[in-house]
């Protein structure tokens, strides 16, 4: 994998407006970039701290939308009851869910750190198929082989969101260690030309492209990404939606589905649905208050779309 490949994905999660929650998000240590694209904590929001909304701004809760990404993730959950953390990995989701909405609790709550790995950078640590972890959820003692307790310990004694994040860069970055192969190369070119085109190549197009054939690239993403070619293809060129959307470029559903390779608007919203549960339309009135904080930070235009 290649940090230089990070501009060209940035996919957007849909975090929510939850009075109860927050959501934040951070770069990994320069080390890292090639396999991490960020770390992430949702938690607990003391009273004290709770944004109401204005008079003329009133606060809208919206639902948080967990969208397939062609990421996974490491998760380490705090129990305030017990005083323990519990890790686990989850591997790419192919349908969306929403998060219900949290009750209302105290500032020592429970709190989720993530780690969520960029596309093929994850098989760089723990070396096993993705295909295996696809729409699961799973204790990370099963599938991470490298000094977890060490990690544990360590994450037992941070208080805060930037203290963890320290942690977990000086225990990734010297497991991070895979030199350059034939296969990484491979799925580098292969990411890079997805991402350029949008998700819009075909599965045939991408493996002749690499001068390999169409069953290899199958087997190759199952072990480095965990869904077929074309699944994440179409993942990508959702993302492309959606941030067409968040950033406003157009008003017109016929227009976007025409930029981004649909056959009309009808194919659009039914592949739209797929991936994130409801149309554009709804996308569109959502995404103000829904954006994850690294990817996602200029103001757009409100969309208008036929549902």
């Amino acid at each position: 994998m290649d940090p230089s490949l990070h501009p060209l994905f940035r996919p957007i999660q849909m975090n929510g407006a939850d009075l109860n929650t927050y959501y934040i998000e951070q770069t990994p240590s320069v080390s890292l970039l090639a396999y991490v694209a960020c770390y992430w904590e949702s938690g607990s929001i003391p009273d004290s701290e709770k944004n109401q909304g204005t008079a003329d701004q009133p606060y809208m809760s919206v639902p948080a939308r967990v969208l397939p990404d062609g990421c996974t993730d490491m998760l380490i959950t705090y129990n305030p009851i017990r005083l323990v953390h519990s890790y686990a990995y989850c591997g790419n989701y192919t349908h969306p869910f929403v998060v219900p909405e949290s009750a209302n609790v105290s500032a020592s709550s429970e709190y989720t750190f993530g780690v969520r790995f960029f596309p093929g950078g994850a098989y760089v640590f723990h070396g096993l198929p993705l295909e295996e972890f696809t729409d699961r959820r799973i204790p990370l003692e099963e599938c991470w082989p490298a000094k977890l307790n060490g990690l544990q310990e360590r994450m037992a004694e941070t208080s805060c969101f930037e203290e963890r994040v320290q942690v977990m860069n000086s225990y990734l970055s010297p497991l991070s260690v895979q030199a350059h192969t034939y296969e990484s190369d491979m799925m580098k070119n292969v990411l890079h030309r997805v991402f350029m085109d949008g998700g819009r190549m075909s599965v045939s197009e991408l493996a002749m492209r690499e001068v390999i054939s169409e069953r290899q690239l199958h087997r190759k993403f199952a072990e480095w990404i965990g869904i077929s070619p074309k699944r994440f293809s179409e993942v990508v060129r959702f993302h492309r939606v959606l941030d067409s959307i968040h950033q406003g470029h157009t008003e017109d559903g016929v227009e976007l589905a025409l930029i981004h390779g649909f056959y009309d608007q009808a194919h659009l919203i039914r592949q739209f649905r797929k991936f994130y549960g409801d149309t554009p339309l709804t996308a569109a009135k959502e995404h103000h208050q829904m954006l994850s904080d690294l990817y996602n930070k200029s103001a757009a235009q409100s969309v208008i779309l036929n549902s």
